[in-house]
């Protein structure tokens, strides 16, 4: 199927592990790849990298892939609406994600200690409910 060739070919996936820990995934998509070279990475992490390499490295283009709106592309582009976009679904942004990602699996956190501590970071900015809402969410 893959115009004619003989052989065999392997599906590269690009979810991430921040994707993963919330369950924000597509059935036959990034989660069904044969390899995932940036699973084990929080999508915070990944973007440093892209910032660094496009630098570091002289790829300018990286710093465009790292300016992109994430999107898995599920909805059809409408004129004049809004596209997809990764955060607006799953309800709250990457940075927050992955914070929740490393509270979690790194600091074995649950329910209660990621609220305790998500108060310490965000009683100036977010009211006890917020962020009592946005913990359950994850």
């Amino acid at each position: 199927w893959a115009r004619g060739q003989a052989g065999w070919l392997l599906v590269l996936g690009s979810a991430n592990v921040d994707e993963a820990l919330r369950g924000y995934l597509t059935k036959y998509d990034c989660s069904s790849a044969d390899i995932n070279p940036i699973g084990g990475i929080s999508k915070t992490d990944l973007r440093r990298f892209l910032v660094w390499g496009s630098v570091a490295l002289g790829y300018p283009v990286l710093a465009q892939v790292e300016a992109a709106t994430p999107t898995a592309e599920l909805e059809p582009l409408r004129e004049g609406q809004k596209p997809q976009n990764d955060e607006d679904d799953m309800g709250m942004t990457y940075e927050e994600l992955s914070l929740y990602g490393r509270l979690r699996k790194v600091s074995c956190c649950g329910p209660v200690s990621m609220f305790l501590r998500c108060m310490d970071m965000w009683h100036t900015r977010l009211s006890p409910q917020a962020v009592a809402a946005k913990v359950k969410h994850f």
